[in-house]
């Protein structure tokens, strides 16, 4: 299904060394294939050539072959892509176009003509296996970001596609949404359909993928059988950047103490946006300065809701919000925290990942000495002068966190931090949140990641 000969190519003179280095493979159809490797090791570009999408959307020198269903990339229509391969993205957002939920899972369907009775038969075939049928009159800005991750898988499986890719699909989904793609991606790998998967929660997909491939660099680093990568010991799979179920247990101690001093007290507060159901109720809890809050649930349950209300960027509808025993309103909230957003795209403003750090600040030694810390803390120091835009995925989230270290917020608030990293970032990401803590400041993390729960000991809320 998938053939490549020594192909190479290489992004324009902004993102120099990020490219992709004479890789070849084979996929034969019906296989799953899994591509990992650590954060900016060449996945995603590789995703975009399979795609198409590289050089036509992102511009580059390519050379080398790439064959779909026996088929050059370079000789199929947009028509042949859309009918052969069905793809999503790791920012789903970036990929819808319409806006509810109905209409965004309906839209390849209308785009190559088939009929009205036809399309819905499909849709509610897939909403019911994802668990969008709630969903389906809802806005897409309306949902939490696993939900728009399950619309847009939904939306690249409506034409059933000889050849799905994804990248990152687990990113944003909850145990119970993961466990319910991978029986959906069992069902249509038996159905003939090609999957290739990149990921950092590789584990994840034991129960399906055929094959392994590893990423360094833009090259091939090592391939694996499922059998053989089984074989591999938390210490190897490690040593690849990867994660591994035995990864993140590690001796620590509880950084809250009976002394802890409460910098946020929640009282009754709810919160429902209109139309919609209630998304928080009546909550009751405290976020201790010095320590470290763990805020986990289902998709949907309101985490990242819950988040805006803390920092200001929400008001609650009902209850109160007491700073250090006062009352204190959203706007001088939002002077006092800062927020980390899930989708690192919407905190990048500036031309340069060192302006990234400093922006809204004046440029002092100390600023200045911090940003540089910061940039070692997360391996950031080679991609000081680099536009946020040219990096990954992960390397992107990076930049927001380390933004945030620079920050003098007292309240730091991170959501889903760990999407998108891999093992080795993950844990600089622990011992970043952990530093910020011992910082006196109170930091609250909505998280998915087993691993990064592992990582950091705190206290744990669960919508």
């Amino acid at each position: 299904m998938i053939k490549l000969e020594n192909v190479i190519f290489q992004y324009g003179q902004e993102t120099e060394g990020s490219g992709i280095h004479n890789i070849s493979f084979h996929l034969p159809p019906g296989s799953c294939t899994v591509l990992c490797g650590s954060s900016g090791c060449g996945k995603t570009t590789l995703l975009r050539l399979i795609s198409g999408l590289a050089p036509s959307v992102y511009p580059g020198e390519l050379s080398g072959n790439i064959f779909i269903g026996g088929k050059s990339i370079f000789d199929m229509t947009s028509s042949d892509k859309a009918t052969m391969i069905g793809m999503v993205f790791q920012d789903p957002r970036s990929q819808f176009f319409m806006p509810n939920v109905l209409n965004e899972i309906a839209f390849s369907g209308e785009n190559l003509g088939l009929s009205p009775d036809n399309i819905l038969s499909k849709v509610k075939t897939l909403t019911a296996q994802l668990g969008l049928s709630e969903l389906i009159d809802r806005d897409l800005d309306s949902l939490s970001s696993g939900q728009k991750q399950k619309v847009a898988i939904a939306s690249a499986m409506l034409l059933k596609p000889p050849l799905l890719i994804l990248d990152e699909p687990t990113a944003n989904l909850d145990s119970t949404g993961t466990k319910t793609l991978i029986e959906l991606l069992h069902k249509i790998k038996q159905d003939g359909t090609t999957i290739l998967i990149s990921e950092h929660r590789v584990h994840e997909f034991l129960p399906i993928a055929d094959n392994f491939v590893c990423l360094k660099n833009g090259s091939i680093a090592a391939k694996w059988t499922q059998s053989e990568f089984l074989q591999l010991d938390c210490q190897k799979a490690e040593s690849f950047g990867l994660r591994h179920p035995e990864s993140g247990f590690i001796d620590s101690q509880k950084n809250i103490s009976a002394a802890a001093k409460d910098l946020l007290t929640i009282k009754e507060i709810s919160f429902r946006y209109s139309k919609y159901a209630p998304v928080i109720e009546q909550l009751n809890f405290s976020l201790h300065r010095g320590c470290v809050t763990l805020i986990t649930g289902d998709n949907g349950a309101g985490k990242t809701t819950l988040g805006k209300i803390l920092c200001g960027l929400l008001r609650q509808k009902n209850g109160d919000i007491l700073w250090n025993s006062e009352a204190l309103s959203a706007k001088c909230r939002r002077l006092k925290s800062y927020f980390v957003m899930q989708d690192a795209d919407y905190q990048l403003y500036t031309e340069s990942v060192g302006n990234e750090l400093v922006l809204g600040r004046t440029l002092t030694n100390q600023i200045r000495e911090r940003a540089y810390a910061a940039m070692e803390l997360f391996d950031l120091t080679k991609y000081k002068d680099r536009h946020p835009a040219s990096l990954s995925g992960g390397e992107k989230q990076r930049v927001t966190l380390a933004a945030a270290y620079c920050s003098e917020a007292e309240l730091i608030i991170l959501d889903e931090p760990t999407s998108g990293l891999d093992v080795v970032n993950a844990k600089r990401v622990a011992e970043f949140i952990q530093l910020l803590a011992h910082e006196d400041r109170s930091v609250a993390v909505i998280t998915h990641d087993d691993l990064l729960l592992r990582l950091i000991e705190g206290r744990v809320i669960k919508l």
